[in-house]
């Protein structure tokens, strides 16, 4: 008995010291993630409970964001729905303006980003940060 005890007592100890998966790798849904692409411009993302996501570009002025870029306006913006796979997050949107392919990973209040444009096959690399409403 005391042999099983000392056993199980070495085990516990070994699995503290193995890494364990990021629990921050959950999109937040209160407010919208951007790239700024110039000095006017950024991308955005927004994410939804449902499985829902937007993308679209805007001024940097991300509080006025807030009045256009919801589902129901289906001018202005992509729409998708995404998938979480322990950090790694993929999805696809289209719209009137074209259509987009994201591949990247979660990391706290950030998303590391492939993004592929469907027509033209040009890819970039982008770091969207989030901001709250």
């Amino acid at each position: 008995m005391k042999k099983i005890v000392a056993l199980l007592f070495i085990v516990s100890i070994s699995f503290s010291f193995v890494p364990r998966e990021k629990s921050n790798c959950a999109v937040m849904y209160n407010g919208i993630y951007a790239y700024k692409i110039d000095a006017e411009h950024s991308a955005i993302i927004r994410f939804y409970a449902d499985g829902t996501v937007l993308a679209s570009t805007s001024v940097n002025d991300y509080m006025d964001v807030f009045s256009w870029f919801h589902k129901e306006n289906k001018d202005l913006v992509l729409k998708g729905k995404y998938t979480i796979k322990k950090c790694e997050i993929k999805f696809e949107v289209s719209g009137m303006t074209g259509e987009q392919k994201y591949n990247g990973v979660i990391s706290g209040n950030t998303l590391n980003i492939k993004l592929t444009d469907k027509e033209s096959k040009k890819t970039a690399d982008r770091v969207y940060t989030f901001f709250a409403l």
